[in-house]
């Protein structure tokens, strides 16, 4: 009989991350049904598992929003666990972004997690994190399943000299990139101002994504101030675009305050640039997994120092390569590994 995967998303977040369709189009390629969750279908449908990710995510948003998405889910689930259907939870984040609704958010998670019957965490670091944040995780089945990289996914045209001359960008400055869907939490600002500080380098910060809201944006325009080495590009950037920052910069910068997991750190090392990282969480474990020069890290804070010798080993790489420091994150190998994890999941009593 073949086994059923009821996914939340599967293929309905390609346009903005094309993580779950990568790893469903191999889970498929092995004979597993993957079939895209829906609301009003799902507590109905037969499954052998389903398989949820971010759902975190709608408590960014209001509780109008969140209540309706949150509980569908938690019924949709308690059916379809009525019939034998198993719950996993890819661990990407431990709570919303934005945090904005607590007391309401907690109660969703309590309840949710309290029915797991596995989770699959994308690096050690953030298995342990979820532990300690929910409990309940101590005694639920786990598995660490790496995040893949992006190669080939996103197009890859452009050299350095063509996707600097796109961004207007001078030819030989050393370019740092800051890159994705803007958040306090991930303290763009402190990039601005270590580099900021230090006026006479011939540094340049790139600044490409959308704030999560005006405040945010003002902060930057703020601390960008009229320095011409700070480039904001603070609109959503398409995935045919990504090529142009990722290939305009030497390196990927990402101050954030924590880091439980980074598709965008993937997604640099995907275009071949190296990635400066705090020192915690998925930080240790990408710098344990990639090494320097590709992966480095920083602690407690941000400084120029740490900047200058990080560009200075960036310099050391090529502009491009066939690929081998990702190779142990290659989508067919991390595909098979999910499909593993399903096997187990459903076998086990």
């Amino acid at each position: 009989m073949i086994m059923r995967v009821l996914a939340r998303p599967a293929y309905t977040s390609l346009k903005f991350n094309p993580y779950t369709s990568l790893i469903y189009s191999e889970v498929a390629k092995a004979g597993i049904e993957v079939v895209e969750y829906d609301p009003f279908r799902a507590p109905f449908r037969h499954a052998d598992v389903i398989h949820v990710h971010w759902p975190e995510s709608v408590f960014d948003h209001t509780l109008t929003e969140a209540i309706p998405t949150t509980e569908s889910l938690l019924f949709a689930i308690k059916r379809l666990r009525q019939r034998g259907t198993k719950l996993l939870w890819t661990i990407h984040n431990l709570r919303a972004h934005d945090y904005k609704h607590p007391k309401s958010e907690e109660r969703f998670w309590n309840r949710y997690v309290a029915q797991l019957d596995g989770v699959v965490a994308l690096t050690k670091a953030g298995l342990e994190a979820a532990r300690v944040r929910f409990g309940a995780l101590g005694n639920c089945p786990a598995w660490i399943v790496p995040h893949p990289h992006y190669r080939g996914q996103y197009p890859d045209t452009l050299n350095r000299e063509q996707a600097r001359q796109r961004l207007n960008l001078p030819a030989r400055a050393n370019v740092m990139l800051a890159f994705g869907r803007m958040y306090d939490y991930k303290k763009v600002p402190a990039l601005i101002r270590a580099v900021r500080s230090v006026p006479n380098e011939n540094w340049v910060v790139l600044v490409a994504g959308n704030p999560r809201d005006a405040s945010i944006a003002e902060e930057l325009r703020r601390e960008a101030g009229t320095d011409s080495r700070i480039h904001l590009h603070l609109r959503y950037i398409p995935s045919d675009e990504a090529q142009v920052f990722f290939r305009a910069a030497d390196l990927v910068v990402e101050p954030y305050r924590e880091i439980l997991n980074s598709g965008t750190a993937l997604l640099a090392l995907s275009f071949d640039r190296p990635v400066l990282v705090p020192h915690h969480g998925a930080g240790v474990d990408l710098h344990r997994d990639f090494g320097k020069p590709w992966v480095q890290t920083f602690e407690p804070e941000l400084t120029p120092q740490t900047l200058a010798s990080v560009l200075k080993d960036a310099q050391q790489l090529p502009e491009r390569t066939d690929g081998a420091h990702v190779a142990s994150i290659d989508v067919a190998r991390i595909g098979t590994q999910m499909v593993e994890v399903y096997h187990e999941l459903v076998s086990a009593k």
